[in-house]
């Protein structure tokens, strides 16, 4: 009788206890965020790339014929020489922003993007601070085309040169829908902000973390494979891309960007779009 009282009160001793652990909520980005913050592969192929990009800017300013834009060809007699780049998560981590959403359990909080930017403290990712400060020692001029909004310049360049980098003025940092002459696109894409460039500089390299920094193309993946396929051999000689495992076109395309739907939809159509054995 008291062998079994025991064996009782252990199991209810044990049910309780299991009762007040609490279980971690499921994340969909937990991995990817602790794979950019943790994992030795992201910072040695964020110092691959750049040492890349680093060795291609002798050989780029040299030859006066060398251009990195996807347009027709041009004249670039004249034009000093300038690169393209993007800046979150190319050249700042933001991460610390997707960590918190993760740690909370809930969705990615732009009230909270918005208070990191004031604050400009996101760090230089591996190996662009050599990059950009090589460029500049051999007189390059960098435009910073990014999808921050319109009054985030000042905030952003202030994070910039407070990481290290050799950035001189606001006016080199293009943020989204920046009027450009007559040429209009959607505030994401960045073409007329590259052709804007095209039209003061020889523009030598690209880099970035998206598709969309070296192209524009529909967010599919078989239309941005027919885009690319006449700069192939580009990548790694005059467009340097970055991996970002934590969001992009690439994202939100199982659901063809449509934001209305529920978190669940969401994930059923990106688990629809999996291949299985």
């Amino acid at each position: 009788m008291h062998r079994t009282a025991t064996t009782l009160a252990v199991a209810l001793f044990g049910a309780m206890l299991s009762g007040c652990q609490q279980t971690p909520q499921a994340h969909d980005q937990l991995d990817a965020v602790l794979w950019t913050q943790t994992s030795i592969e992201h910072e040695l192929l964020y110092q691959q790339t750049y040492a890349a990009a680093t060795r291609q800017l002798q050989p780029a300013l040299a030859d006066p014929q060398w251009d990195a834009l996807a347009q027709a060809p041009r004249d670039l007699a004249g034009l000093p020489p300038a690169l393209i780049v993007d800046i979150d998560e190319t050249l700042l981590d933001n991460t610390p922003v997707n960590a918190k959403s993760v740690v909370d359990g809930g969705a990615y909080d732009y009230a909270e993007w918005y208070r990191w930017v004031e604050k400009a403290e996101a760090r230089a990712l591996p190996g662009s601070v050599a990059f950009m400060q090589a460029a500049d020692r051999l007189g390059i001029t960098a435009y910073y085309l990014t999808n921050r909004e319109p009054g985030q310049e000042a905030d952003t360049l202030r994070n910039l040169r407070q990481a290290g980098f050799p950035i001189k003025e606001a006016g080199q940092i293009l943020t989204a829908g920046t009027a450009i002459g007559g040429c209009q696109r959607a505030g994401s894409d960045k073409t007329c902000r590259r052709q804007w460039v095209g039209e003061r500089a020889r523009v030598l390299l690209l880099v970035g973390d998206s598709y969309g920094d070296f192209i524009a193309a529909p967010n599919r993946l078989s239309a941005q494979r027919q885009a690319a396929a006449p700069y192939q051999a580009w990548f790694g000689q005059r467009w340097f891309l970055l991996p970002n495992p934590t969001y992009g076109g690439w994202y939100t395309a199982p659901y063809a960007d449509r934001d209305e739907l529920s978190d669940g939809e969401k994930r059923a159509l990106k688990e629809r779009a999996l291949l299985l054995p």
